[in-house]
């Protein structure tokens, strides 16, 4: 009951001297914001204007948001430029509040979160406090009272440990409010009178009004209705004088309500309205959500249905909208929290480090002469290990780079013996050419010979001898051609002649070489050349790839069988095609001169046992590139093959002697 009376006679005496002290403030803090707005239009340096900018946001951001907001944000733009941490983290304290009033929790709480750690890291123990009081609030927003109060106590340590008077009692009065939103209403009161003290003490009109909401809010939890409409109208008035919108759209709505309870429901519509109006105006959602809320109980009691389901609706709108940015925000702010969080115990991490850290430094004087010397005699183990390491790699690097070259000798080496392993292979298939299948013939030919100069031979076993001489010389022929021709494509300096020729002056020379080997096997060779066209060809190259072709036509048939060549032109092309009708090519042999580069294969038997070098398809296929030609087989086992030799066909164009190769290369 003291207590009841003693706080009634406070109350008493504020409200006789409001009307003074809301003048004096008034006329006090005008007279600095406008000082403050004149220097902000005068020329001064950007450090200067930094400082104005973030005086200007203070006073500001609970009267005039949205230019707060504007000042704010270059305040924050201009410290980022200048490097300016100290007033950095000021602006973004700025900022924080400034998103508070707005709502947007989120960016409320980063920026104060910013400010906070900025404030850490300068030592600013003044904006810790402030951005403290920021970051209670959001969690007063979120209700989770408990680290609220916990953030404002902080505060207010460090508010009393500077005799900061501002803090001090901002930091008294969210106390006292988030105590109001519990059950320890004792405990709201206490701090709430705290703050009363505070304010006599420094003379803080605003501060004495937001406590007079709190007690305002602890005599209507309490039922004392009375109580609750006096004291709002004393924070009211101060609000209003301040012109403190924010802060009298919360008080309007909770002298609504008070006078909704005390039965005065016409009053209670007047303030609604009337903060409903402000609140719209100021786009305060919060205020504006309960301003609804009570207007739509009043309108009901007082049978008024439209007004009441107008308000009704309005506030069950609002309300979604906000539950639903709520639950956005409340995401945003999980994972700023833990941020935040996570920096705090950074912090405490560091804080136990430096404290471990000036434990070691006291030690370390102790013994500084022996670490020191230590330390020069490891200096000089070290200096003489990185010599010695570097001349160790210079060494390795010099070793490396001979085993380098000696590798690449070996890989040269290895190359070469394997060249010249290939080169004696085909040596020594040349040589067995040269000793077996060039020696019979020669043979032949020098046994004859001496029964010739003997005189033991008829002129009719001459006669027949011969034919079989000229097969086999005929044969010889072939062979030593096609070797002598394969040394020149493997000398250094071969070139191609290419020239323009008709295919019948390359063939007919090698059908009348070839006739007698034909004509011993009963064979018929048709030709039917179809085409006038002229080819670009080596006549020397070409003549020794149809000769090779017939000749193997000519081995590999069967006695009476016959052969076919024709030509054609087609798709710029003149195309010599040569099928016979005998055993046709083993698969093995098809296969490698199809895939696999140069080499001399094994040559096969004919039907009649003849023999071959092996040099006729490769060196043809050889002769072919060099001609820009193509070479193809198609062969069935039994049935014969057919060989077909493409070469491009020489054009002449309009007006001009030059003739020119089909596919359009000159």
């Amino acid at each position: 009951m003291v207590f009841l009376n003693r706080l009634g006679a406070i109350k008493r005496v504020i409200i006789f001297f409001l009307v003074f002290f809301v003048s004096h403030g008034l006329v006090a803090q005008q007279d600095e914001f406008d000082s403050l707005d004149n220097l902000l239009q005068n020329e001064i340096d950007e450090k200067g204007k930094l400082q104005v900018l973030n005086k200007l946001v203070f006073l500001l951001r609970e009267r005039d948001i949205p230019r707060a907001l504007e000042l704010g944000n270059e305040a924050e733009s201009l410290a980022i430029v200048l490097k300016d941490s100290v007033q950095l983290a000021k602006a973004k304290g700025n900022l924080g509040w400034i998103h508070y009033r707005l709502g947007i929790w989120d960016k409320a709480f980063r920026y104060s979160r910013d400010a906070y750690l900025i404030g850490l890291d300068q030592s600013d123990k003044a904006e810790i406090a402030m951005t403290l009081n920021n970051l209670g609030a959001i969690y007063y927003q979120q209700r989770n009272y408990e680290e609220a109060i916990r953030k404002f106590k902080e505060a207010y340590k460090i508010g009393k440990d500077l005799e900061d008077s501002y803090i001090t009692i901002r930091s008294l009065n969210n106390i006292a409010l988030n105590y109001s939103k519990t059950d320890l209403l004792d405990s709201a009161m206490y701090f709430a009178q705290e703050a009363i003290r505070e304010n006599e003490k420094s003379g803080s009109i605003y501060f004495t009004s937001f406590t007079n909401r709190v007690i305002g809010d602890v005599y209507l939890a309490q039922g004392e209705i009375e109580k609750a409409i006096s004291t709002y109208a004393s924070a009211l008035s101060a609000a209003s004088h301040q012109r403190l919108s924010s802060f009298e759209s919360s008080i309007l709505h909770r002298l609504g309500k008070a006078y909704f309870m005390n039965k005065n429901s016409k009053k209670a519509v007047e303030l609604l309205e009337r903060g409903k109006k402000l609140a719209l105006e100021n786009g305060f959602q919060d205020e504006l959500a309960n301003t609804l809320k009570n207007l739509a109980l009043v309108y009901e009691d007082l049978g008024d249905v439209d007004n009441a389901y107008l308000n009704l609706r309005a506030f069950t709108d609002l309300s979604e909208t906000l539950n639903e940015k709520a639950d956005l925000d409340r995401l945003a702010l999980i994972q700023g929290m833990f941020e935040v969080e996570k920096s705090d115990a950074e912090v405490k991490v560091l804080r136990s480090e430096n404290l471990l850290q000036d434990l070691r430094l006291r030690n370390f004087r102790l013994f500084i002469f022996v670490i020191t010397l230590a330390v020069l005699l490891l200096g000089g183990l070290l200096i003489r290990l990185f010599v010695l390491n570097k001349k160790s790699k210079e060494i390795n690097k010099d070793l490396v780079s001979k085993q380098d070259k000696v590798n690449q000798q070996k890989q040269v080496l290895e190359k070469q013996s394997k060249e010249l392993e290939k080169s004696n292979n085909l040596k020594n298939k040349l040589f067995s050419i040269l000793g077996h299948d060039l020696k019979s013939p020669v043979s032949q030919l020098q046994s004859v010979l001496g029964l010739v100069n003997a005189q033991e031979l008829t002129p009719e076993e001459f006669a027949t001898i011969s034919l079989i001489l000229k097969r086999n010389v005929d044969s010889l022929y072939v062979v030593l051609d096609n070797i002598l021709s394969w040394s020149k494509s493997q000398m250094e300096g071969f070139k191609v002649q290419l020239s323009p020729i008709h295919l019948d002056t390359v063939l007919k020379p090698c059908l009348d070489l070839l006739q007698n080997q034909a004509d011993a096997k009963e064979l018929t060779i048709s030709t039917h050349l179809e085409t006038k066209e002229k080819v670009w060809a080596d006549p020397d190259l070409l003549q020794v790839i149809v000769r090779n072709i017939l000749s193997n036509a000519i081995k590999f048939s069967r006695k009476g069988s016959k052969i076919e060549i024709r030509s054609y032109a087609e798709n710029k092309t003149v195309t010599l095609e040569i099928q016979d009708y005998g055993m046709g090519m083993p698969p093995k042999i098809l296969k490698s001169f199809q895939n696999e580069a140069f080499s001399i294969v094994q040559s096969s038997p004919g039907t009649e046992k003849e023999k071959g070098t092996g040099l006729g398809l490769s060196i043809s296929r050889e002769f072919m590139a060099l001609m820009d030609g193509e070479l193809t087989f198609e062969s069935e086992k039994g049935k014969g093959t057919k060989v077909k030799i493409q070469l491009k066909i020489v054009q002449v164009f309009t007006g001009s002697k030059v003739p020119a190769v089909a596919s359009e290369q000159s």
